[in-house]
């Protein structure tokens, strides 16, 4: 395994988290019995299945071979994961671009989108597990208009492909009714929770990244095995932090590729525990960067968060500061100062008493990112039920939506 947990700075007694294992355990157990809705992600990786994988790439190269651009219309779920592994992995000037919409209503953002494809051949990626997400088939409709005056009927539908829930629904229908292809979004599988499935990995495909890679990765983790010797200690410190005050859970980076990953997490873990009351706010940083904006509230500021390190333990480039530099970067390599800004970071925050935990990945591969995504997928779902909230629904976003439809209904 390529991840290492390390909790000496999380100023939690070893018998405390003793204490928590054996629920921990129970919990996991639940994950994979199968008694629990939207539990169809657990065993996916091992379930999925060369041929759906071979299915993926196979389609993925077609629309290399066709497309200067994919656009990928989706919000939540149903985009940011594959943005994230896309930003970390992808090889500049690997191809075909994928772009992403559909997860907002601005514009500005939309037209100059549309101005950028203008002239290129493109093709659409249209993600909704219900069919009817309203900012994605806003721009659905903004798109296809495009596409239909600009190759007609038949060739729009043979460049659109749909990831939605195999039954019947406004999306399904009309993708079955015009010929599109169509992939199936499984019933049991929320959004947040969809990165190792076609919602995902069509659009990373695409990216050009080995997608039976990163599957492995996820799947070589895939088992409860490999979380009984405390690798669950991490969603057994986040409760205990919780129970302690503790209100955020800052995750904190030092490679500017994982920003969007990120953002993964925080959509994770804030809609996988945020209800009832209860949950820890997520929150994302980069370093070196946010240390001259948050590094000051960091180190003095309300201590009610604790912090979460993720960095790369073998970066994969490196450049070397020449002799012009200053005293003393000159002759180091940038990555080394980078390393010196962890430690640095980590060693300044612990001294002021702030709890950490640090996540190591060995290094960044398709592998290595496959094997993060499932593990946060996991820690987060035992973290929900240890707090004792369904991490799989999400009554508070219909809130929104509800009052949001009656305001489009009187335009």
């Amino acid at each position: 395994m390529d991840l290492k947990i390390e909790l000496e700075n999380t100023r939690i007694e070893e018998s405390r988290i003793q204490a928590s294992r054996q629920k921990a355990q129970e919990e996991l157990a639940k994950l994979w019995s199968g008694d629990l809705d939207f539990t169809g992600w657990v065993k996916d990786p091992l379930e999925f299945g060369e041929e759906k994988i071979s299915a993926l790439v196979k389609t993925a190269e077609e629309i290399r071979g066709k497309c200067d651009y994919f656009i990928v219309l989706g919000v939540g779920g149903s985009f940011m994961g594959a943005k994230a592994v896309i930003d970390i992995l992808a090889e500049p000037g690997s191809g075909t671009e994928v772009l992403f919409a559909g997860y907002n209503f601005n514009g500005r953002y939309l037209k100059e989108l549309i101005s950028k494809t203008d002239g290129k051949d493109v093709c659409l990626c249209v993600i909704s597990k219900s069919g009817t997400t309203t900012e994605t088939l806003s721009a659905y409709g903004i798109f296809k208009k495009l596409m239909l005056e600009k190759y007609g009927k038949d060739e729009t539908a043979k460049r659109t492909y749909v990831v939605t829930e195999n039954r019947s629904n406004f999306l399904f229908d009309e993708a079955t009714d015009e010929g599109c292809t169509i992939f199936d979004l499984p019933v049991d599988i929320g959004g947040r929770y969809s990165v190792l499935t076609p919602v995902g990995l069509l659009p990373i495909a695409v990216a050009g990244i080995d997608i039976k890679g990163l599957m492995k990765g996820a799947s070589d983790i895939t088992d409860k095995g490999a979380f009984a010797d405390k690798l669950l200690d991490y969603a057994i410190v986040r409760n205990i932090y919780y129970n302690k005050g503790k209100r955020i859970e800052v995750f904190e980076f030092f490679d500017p590729y994982f920003a969007f990953f990120g953002e993964w997490l925080k959509q994770l873990f804030g809609e996988t525990e945020g209800k009832e009351g209860r949950g820890l706010f997520p929150v994302s940083l980069m370093f070196s960067r946010d240390l001259h904006s948050m590094g000051q509230f960091l180190q003095q500021g309300t201590q009610d968060f604790f912090e979460t390190f993720i960095t790369i333990e073998e970066p994969e480039d490196d450049v070397e500061i020449p002799e012009i530099a200053m005293k003393p970067f000159a002759g180091k390599t940038i990555e080394q100062i980078n390393k010196c800004a962890e430690k640095g970071v980590l060693a300044a925050h612990v001294n002021a008493g702030i709890p950490a935990v640090s996540i190591k990945l060995k290094e960044v591969s398709p592998e290595s990112i496959g094997e993060l995504l499932y593990f946060f997928e996991t820690e987060c779902a035992v973290s929900a039920l240890l707090s004792g909230v369904d991490p799989f629904d999400q009554p508070g976003v219909e809130a929104y939506k509800k009052e949001m439809r009656a305001y489009i209904n009187q335009l």
